[in-house]
């Protein structure tokens, strides 16, 4: 017998104004792993830039029924894409959807459908390079993103002053 999660499919679709909960919840999730503050002025004016310029931005959210399962964002910057605040719950990473079913560790991963949405949205708007900044450390995104196809281009280094 199936468990419920296997017999409800993952929908991917393009954010509109009315998932700002939805990807606002999300948000918060990838703040906590990363280790980062959430910034609720600069998310909220970041999710308006992605919604309200469908030219140069967009967002895609993963759902399974009506609970929101992952998330990416792009931005387009002359012929790059800038690919961001790309999160997936615990529950769904490492598995895809064939069907009602969802199997582990499959040749596509829910990271992989996410990510194409932000590579076929860039291949669209004109985009010749899709980029991702990658926080050191964070093991799961960078096996996904060679998966992918990319390649290590330069190295940013930070310091706080």
């Amino acid at each position: 017998m199936r468990s419920l999660t296997e017999e409800i499919p993952i929908e991917i679709e393009q954010v509109t104004e009315y998932d700002y909960d939805d990807v606002t919840k999300l948000m918060l999730c990838l703040c906590e792993f990363m280790g980062t503050k959430f910034d609720e002025d600069r998310w909220q004016n970041t999710f308006e830039k992605h919604v309200l310029e469908p030219e140069n931005c967009a967002g895609f959210i993963a759902r399974r029924g009506d609970t929101p399962v992952g998330m990416v964002f792009v931005e387009i910057k002359g012929k790059s894409g800038l690919i961001k605040n790309v999160y997936i719950i615990p529950e769904e990473r490492n598995t895809v959807t064939i069907g009602p079913a969802r199997f582990p560790k499959s040749d596509t991963s829910l990271g992989e459908l996410l990510l194409q949405k932000a590579i076929d949205f860039i291949r669209e708007k004109g985009g010749k390079e899709a980029l991702i900044n990658l926080k050191k450390g964070v093991k799961p995104a960078e096996k996904l993103y060679q998966r992918m196809g990319f390649t290590e281009k330069y190295v940013v280094l930070s310091k706080k002053v």
